[in-house]
C-alpha cells in the first residue's frame, strides 16, 4: 500500500496559520502526520492522523518512523533535531524526499532530498492541497481514505493500550503521573492552558490531555532546561482570564526555580506541577542508550544522576518564594491537592513526587558522587 509520511510545521511558518493547511493535504493523502521537536500545536492531538512526535533525544526511536514512507514530505522543520541523531540514511531505500522550508539552509542540511522548496509553508500546502484535488483519481481518493481509518484503527489501539498499561501502577506508590493527569483532565478547564516541561514524563501529559486548539499547549524544544516555570508565567501574563498549568521536572526546575518569586512578587496566578522523581531521568535514559550503543552491560547509574538525598522539597522552597504549595505522595492525595490548587488566588505549586530510579542508601561521603 502506498503511504506518504508527513512532518509537520515548525520552525519557519507560523504554526497557528499553518495548521489547516496541513490537514488538508494529509486528509486528502490520508498521511500520517509527525511533529519534529514542535514546540507550539500544529495539528489536533485528537486527529485520527496525527501520530506524535519523532523525538528530540535519539535518533534510534525516529528511524522506524522515517523509514517507512515512501514519499516523505518535509514542511518548516530540518532533518532532524535531535541530541544523538541516525547517521546514515534516515529514509526507505528509493524513498522520495520533498521539503518545504522558508529557511533555505536547513533544506538538506543533514540528510538529502529529491526536492527542496524555498517557499512559505501555508501558501505552499495550500496550492499542493487543490493541485491533489484536482488530479488524484477517485480510486486513488478511495485509497486515501482506507488507508485514514486503517491509521484512525490502528491509533485507537494503540491509545488503548496505553491506558491499560497506565492502570495497572494505578495505585502504585511512588506515583506515576499518568494517575496525576487523569484526574488532573477531569478538573481543568475546557480552555486550560498547558506548557509542558514534563520531559520523560510528556507521555503521559498529552494521553489524557490532548489538545485540540492552536494557542493551548506548548512544548519545551529541547536544548536547555528550566523553561516550565517561567513560560507558564509567560503564558498566564498572555492569558490573564485562562488557567495556566506549567509542568517541569525536579532537575529542569532547579535551573530557573527563583522564577516563582517573581511569580509571586506579581501575583501570576498560573499553577506549577513539579514532577518530582529525584533524578536526572533524562540522563539516565541518555546513558542507557550509550551502554546499548557501545555493548556495556547495563549496570547502576552514576550516583550523580541521583538526586534523592537530601531530598528537595519543592514544596517548602516554594513557600519560601512566597508560592503556596502542597506535596503530593499517595494516590488520595492527588484529586484534593488539584481542587486546592485550581481554586487558590493566585500562583500555586504541586510537588508531586514520581516514582524512580534512585538508591538514597548507597550516597555517603565518598570520591565519584
Amino acid at each position: 500500500m502506498h503511504r506518504t509520511f508527513l512532518r509537520g510545521l515548525y520552525e519557519s511558518c507560523n504554526c497557528y496559520s499553518c495548521s489547516d493547511e496541513l490537514v488538508r493535504v494529509a486528509e486528502i493523502l490520508g498521511a500520517e502526520v509527525w511533529e519534529a521537536d514542535a514546540g507550539e500545536l500544529n495539528m489536533s492531538h485528537v486527529h485520527p492522523l496525527y501520530q506524535g512526535a519523532t523525538g528530540h533525544m535519539f535518533g534510534y526511536q525516529s528511524l522506524p518512523i522515517t523509514s517507512k514512507g515512501d514519499v516523505n514530505l518535509v514542511c518548516g522543520s530540518y532533518l532532524l533535531p535531535e541530541v544523538f541523531p541516525e547517521l546514515g540514511n534516515i529514509f526507505a531505500p528509493g524513498a522520495k524526499v520533498i521539503h518545504i522550508d522558508l529557511n533555505a539552509y536547513e533544506i538538506a542540511k543533514n540528510h538529502p532530498v529529491d526536492l527542496g522548496m524555498v517557499s512559505d509553508p501555508k501558501l505552499t500546502l495550500a496550492k499542493l492541497a487543490t493541485i491533489l484535488e484536482a488530479v488524484m483519481t477517485a480510486e486513488q481518493k478511495a485509497t486515501a481514505k482506507a488507508r485514514t481509518a486503517e491509521i484512525a484503527q490502528a491509533k485507537a489501539a494503540k491509545h488503548e493500550s496505553e491506558l491499560e498499561r497506565d492502570r495497572t501502577d494505578w495505585d502504585a506508590v511512588p506515583l506515576h503521573l499518568s494517575r496525576f493527569m487523569a484526574e488532573l483532565a477531569l478538573q481543568l478547564p475546557e480552555d486550560a492552558i498547558i506548557f509542558d516541561e514534563a520531559l520523560t514524563n510528556s507521555p503521559a501529559v498529552t494521553r489524557y490531555r490532548p489538545t485540540t486548539k492552536p494557542g493551548h499547549y506548548f512544548l519545551t524544544r529541547g536544548g536547555s532546561l528550566g523553561v516550565g516555570i517561567p513560560g507558564a508565567i509567560g503564558a498566564k501574563i498572555a492569558n490573564p482570564d485562562k488557567t495556566v498549568i506549567g509542568f517541569t521536572g525536579d532537575g529542569g526546575a532547579m535551573y530557573t526555580i527563583q522564577a516563582l518569586w517573581t511569580a509571586a512578587r506579581h501575583n501570576v496566578d498560573a499553577k506549577f506541577v513539579v514532577c518530582n522523581n529525584r533524578s536526572y531521568r533524562i540522563l539516565q535514559l541518555n546513558i542507557q542508550a550509550y551502554w546499548k550503543e557501545q555493548g556495556i552491560p547495563e549496570h547502576d547509574f552514576p550516583l550523580s544522576f541521583d538526586l534523592s538525598k537530601p531530598a528537595i522539597r519543592f514544596d517548602e522552597i516554594a513557600r519560601s518564594m512566597g508560592v503556596e504549595s502542597i506535596r503530593v505522595e499517595k494516590p488520595e492525595e492527588i484529586a484534593p491537592a488539584i481542587k486546592q490548587a485550581l481554586s487558590y488566588n493566585g500562583p500555586f505549586l504541586i510537588d508531586l513526587v514520581l516514582e524512580g530510579n534512585v538508591h538514597p542508601e548507597m550516597i555517603g561521603i565518598r570520591c565519584g558522587q
